[in-house]
């Protein structure tokens, strides 16, 4: 029996720093800014990490950590990138009977450049290796929690699974990924029937099509899913909703950003992991904040992962908690 199963990709992430990457304010990008590099010119690299990534297994290994049983289910190849990932999460605890490789398959492949203030800009690779559902095998399947991140839009499979866990009493935590989100018609009536749904502010706009200033997306949010809903803010916290129509707030950490990339995956595996533990809602939303705090500290989205001591640690430090 596993505490937690990791649901989603698996990834192959090489992470880049270099002192000659500027930020560059620009309308020829949706985002209104760029990484710039000097073109034709040799850019020294200041920092290399090459890691396996991806929700399923980021998660897989924070949980591990944290002390609890858990695997990891995706998909990768037979592939060197493939052959790392399973290497990793392994040396990590994490029980990797459920990694489907197939043979011809390319594994997922990121590059992401850090620019100098934390942030980043990811290169990705897809390499088909979407799960589908008759590759599953689902005898080996016995576990409490469902942690779901993205599917890569398969709206079919997180409905079986939900509905396999709604069956065997799995209880449920949903982290969508973009592509989810494209087709919120389709995601909005699984949110009420998973126990917990996280979110970052601007996906619950996307989700509401409230604008992402707008205080009602918090409220919005939660009036869609069954029993909790967890919105993340950045550095600002995180807000939590209960149906009993309870709020809590956490302010965030501050704590000089390395590396932004898995902070989302890092508080999800904390907060989840401490009501894994038996931990109440207040005591593992603070895990959850002091997981993404610490994962923005080293480069890497696994880097900065908690083990189960240093998250006793870290969870002593003062952090404003507030119920409404």
């Amino acid at each position: 029996m596993f505490d937690v199963i990791s649901i989603g990709s698996a990834t192959l992430d090489v992470f880049i720093r270099c002192r000659e990457f500027k930020l560059l304010k620009t309308d020829e990008v949706f985002t209104g800014e760029a990484i710039m590099a000097p073109y034709g010119a040799k850019n020294e690299v200041d920092q290399l990490v090459a890691q396996s990534g991806g929700g399923a297994t980021n998660t897989a290994v924070g949980f591990a950590r944290l002390g609890l049983k858990s695997a990891s289910l995706a998909r990768c190849g037979v592939d060197l990138a493939g052959q790392m990932a399973r290497e990793e999460i392994e040396k990590e605890g994490v029980d990797s009977s459920l990694l489907i490789q197939v043979e011809g398959d390319e594994t997922d492949y990121s590059t992401i450049l850090i620019g100098p203030d934390g942030g980043r800009s990811i290169l990705i690779y897809r390499g088909g290796t979407k799960i589908e559902w008759e590759l599953i095998d689902f005898t080996k399947i016995k576990s409490r929690w469902f942690y779901i991140t993205s599917l890569e839009g398969n709206s079919l499979l997180l409905q079986r699974l939900v509905h396999f866990a709604e069956e065997n009493k799995i209880k449920v935590a949903l982290n969508p990924g973009r592509k989810e989100l494209a087709y919120k018609e389709r995601l909005i009536p699984i949110l009420n029937k998973v126990d917990v749904v996280i979110l970052n502010r601007e996906e619950a706009a996307r989700l509401t099509g409230l604008t992402i200033d707008d205080s009602q997306v918090f409220l919005a949010t939660a009036e869609m899913v069954k029993e909790v809903a967890v919105i993340t803010d950045g550095k600002k916290g995180a807000t939590l909703y209960t149906q009993e129509e309870k709020m809590l707030t956490g302010r965030g950490l501050e704590v000089e950003a390395v590396d932004t990339t898995g902070a989302g995956d890092g508080f999800g595996c904390g907060f989840i992991g401490g009501l894994a533990m038996g931990w109440d809602l207040e005591k593992a939303l603070k895990l959850g904040i002091c997981n993404g705090a610490s994962i923005v500290t080293k480069v890497g989205a696994k880097s900065g992962l908690l083990t189960r001591d240093e998250a006793e640690k870290w969870i002593e430090e003062p952090l404003k908690m507030e119920w409404k």
